[in-house]
């Protein structure tokens, strides 16, 4: 007789989130000056070291390797290289007088020059410098994250301050974003170092900005902290003789201040031979006495690029130039019953103002369709009356030109009462929502832990299950969600859903024949394969779907006899009605209510049942109207996955007439739905990569979450 006792680890609160880099929030406030330099980039790095210092240091000397190995492996100094140009937009917190647009014009070409080495006071760097042209410009971005035209230039609240870089941030894999704003303190900019905070912006003083007055007149704070963006190190390192990672830098002492004589503290630092490159744009030196990157620096930018900022290469095609007219349309929903209708959205971009619109809903003539063409934007209800695959249309013109997209077969019209209910997810989906592990005690071989309830063990249980209770009519299985606790090792293990009409025993030992038993869908996995994402809600679709009709089981199986330390684990926890955990035991019991291994297992009194539930959710659809909800409870809203890939579900507390709208970083509504479902599904494919807010309203309630794209 197995006498088992259970160790339960702490039932975790379920939580959800996203992981995103944590940023300061509101510079001006955070941000310290206490030494009056005009750069605060050491301060503001330090404020992000000192979050977690083990982990900045390991991050930092693993990306210094791989920046150095790739210029090890890949980068030729002597070839002539095609030049980077990076799309630049500038958002300004300032009044216009004080920033106006030609104080912008005046920077972006303030960097052109001087990354490129056509600075009118080039020729007064010294020749024993390698001063070099980095093959680096700049352009003010003509198209926005969303894909519409831009000036490059966006102005915010006059006098604020960028409270909230997520929400204001664009795109900086393909963008580099200069805030203008009032830092204060003393500072005229800062920046962070693409290697350790890859996805922030470069802050600059507005009275820094472009032309000026005194010392710093010449926009070249914009240049020392874009240098910095670019992964570069102040020349003394930050410390006395420091390292800035750079051989052709030569050792500096310390800051320079106003402006020096060449050769400026000769063979004060160890291996100075040349004196310090005071003139360099990573010192601090007046605006008109810097004047020069080197060779090793310009190594360093464009290895930084490759590494930390590779969408950089390639963003100025897109970004920097005029926006040709695009037809783009999307639709609601693709696969319908004939009688039903699909909205059609016009998402169509140009340059210059679209200002003309032809739908065609019916390019086949296949007929039945209401209407069959529309003259406007839109967005187009269009109800389609007959079985078919129809092709849709869509010719934008801007008056310079058009543009057709046609979309053959795009619309799926099936017979009335056919099931529409499609599987959500693609691949597996991840949110974070934890529940405890459960161990056997060790006295199954007297010197380690057995194994796991709902997972691998030495008693050779080698399937676990979850019942769900359900008795309505008229729907289908379309997707389970697991969460798994432990997954090591390499073998086979099949993701299962069980009718409940198999033989097996329950608590007391009786016969019963409500087990598991006829295989309503299985897919394989490995064992191992979810290691580094454990305790994460999994979501596996059910393709074709399974329509119910009583209870069923949602569990796995894994070999009978696993290779040491082979486990594929579901989290447990305490059950509020009872136990809905069977293991499938083998011989003669087969499958049994694992409830039976209580205290006073097998009946013996006194007897104290285990009462714990499987970490497993069914979500069912409406086979008549195609609406989703989730058996079980949620008890907070979940977006998955974070980052998403192009598809974002979001699964609600409960089944409520809902409106999901989803807005870009500039605040424009991107997608709109509403819908009396508990599981909607969000085609992004179309959007670009980026930040996007989920907002959720449900009667009064309304929740925003943040969501990332990653394609």
């Amino acid at each position: 007789m197995k006498k088992i006792t259970l160790l339960i680890s702490g039932l975790l609160i379920i939580g959800s989130g996203i992981f995103a880099q944590k940023h300061l929030n509101r510079s001006s406030s955070t941000i310290s000056n206490p030494n009056g330099n005009r750069c605060s980039t050491t301060e503001a790095m330090k404020m992000l070291r000192d979050k977690n210092p083990a982990a900045f240091d390991e991050r930092k000397i693993k990306k210094e390797l791989e920046l150095q190995n790739w210029i090890a492996n890949n980068y030729d100094a002597q070839a002539k290289k095609a030049i980077i140009t990076i799309p630049v937009v500038v958002q300004i917190w300032a009044n216009t007088s004080t920033v106006p647009d030609s104080k912008v014009t005046e920077q972006i070409q303030r960097l052109n020059d001087d990354f490129g080495r056509t600075n009118s006071d080039a020729g007064n760097t010294p020749g024993v410098f390698s001063a070099v042209d980095c093959e680096i410009q700049f352009c003010l971005a003509t198209v926005d994250p969303g894909g519409s035209p831009t000036t490059g230039i966006v102005r915010k609240t006059a006098g604020g301050s960028p409270v909230n870089l997520t929400v204001d941030l664009w795109n900086t894999s393909k963008y580099l974003n200069l805030y203008v704003y009032s830092i204060g303190g003393g500072i005229l900019g800062f920046a962070y170092l693409s290697s350790q905070a890859p996805n922030n912006a470069v802050h600059i003083d507005k009275d820094n900005f472009g032309n000026g007055s005194g010392p710093y007149n010449l926009g070249r704070t914009a240049t020392h902290e874009v240098g910095h963006f670019l992964n570069l190190e102040h020349i003394w390192g930050d410390a006395t003789c420091g390292n800035d990672f750079v051989s052709d830098t030569p050792p500096a002492e310390q800051n320079n201040y106003g402006c020096k004589s060449h050769p400026w503290r000769l063979g004060t630092c160890p291996g100075n031979t040349t004196g310090e490159m005071y003139m360099n744009y990573m010192d601090y030196v007046n605006d008109n006495c810097m004047n020069a990157f080197t060779a090793g620096q310009k190594t360093r930018m464009i290895a930084a690029i490759n590494n930390h900022r590779a969408g950089l290469l390639t963003s100025n095609a897109a970004n920097c130039s005029a926006l040709p007219v695009d037809a783009i349309f999307s639709a609601n929903v693709t696969t319908i019953n004939a009688g039903q209708t699909v909205t059609f959205t016009d998402a169509s971009t140009s340059s210059n103002t679209i200002n003309s619109w032809t739908w065609d809903f019916d390019v086949a003539g296949l007929g039945g369709v209401s209407p069959g063409t529309m003259g406007s934007q839109g967005p187009h209800v269009v109800t389609y009356n007959n079985p078919g695959l129809y092709t849709i249309s869509l010719l934008v013109g801007d008056g310079s030109g058009t543009d057709t997209e046609t979309k053959t077969g795009y619309i799926v019209v099936n017979p009335v009462g056919t099931v529409n209910c499609d599987s959500t997810a693609a691949d597996w989906d991840w949110v974070s929502e934890s529940f405890g592990p459960a161990n056997w005690a060790p006295d199954c071989n007297g010197t380690a832990t057995s194994g796991y309830i709902m997972g691998a063990n030495c008693y050779d249980d080698f399937q676990w299950s979850s019942k769900v209770s359900f008795s309505a009519s008229g729907k289908e299985l379309t997707d389970v969600m697991y969460i798994f606790v432990q997954s090591t090792g390499t073998g086979v293990t099949n993701l299962r859903v069980w009718d409940a009409d198999g033989a097996g025993q329950d608590l007391n030992g009786t016969n019963v024949s409500t087990a598991p038993g006829t295989i309503l869908s299985s897919t394989t996995t490995i064992s191992g394969a979810y290691s580094a994402n454990l305790n994460q809600l999994i979501s596996v679709p059910i393709s074709p779907a399974v329509a119910l009709t009583g209870d069923f089981y949602i569990g796995h199986d894994h070999p009978t006899n696993p290779s040491a330390g082979d486990t594929l684990a579901l989290g447990t926890a305490v059950g509020t009605s009872g136990n809905t955990i069977w293991a499938n035991e083998g011989g003669a019991i087969g499958w049994r209510d694992v409830e039976y291994w209580g205290s006073g297992a097998g009946g013996v009194s006194p007897f104290t049942p285990l009462n714990y539930k499987g970490t497993v959710v069914a979500v069912i659809c409406d086979i008549a109207s195609g609406e989703k909800e989730i058996l079980g409870d949620l008890s907070h809203i979940s977006i998955y996955p974070n980052p998403s890939l192009g598809t974002i579900n979001i699964a609600l507390t409960e089944k409520v007439n809902t409106t999901i709208s989803v807005y870009n970083m500039l605040g424009e509504e991107v997608y709109i739905m509403t819908k009396n479902t508990q599981l909607f599904t969000v085609d992004m494919n179309k959007q670009p990569n980026g930040v996007y807010f989920v907002k959720i309203k449900s009667g009064d309630n309304i929740t925003t979450k943040k969501i990332i794209l990653s394609k």
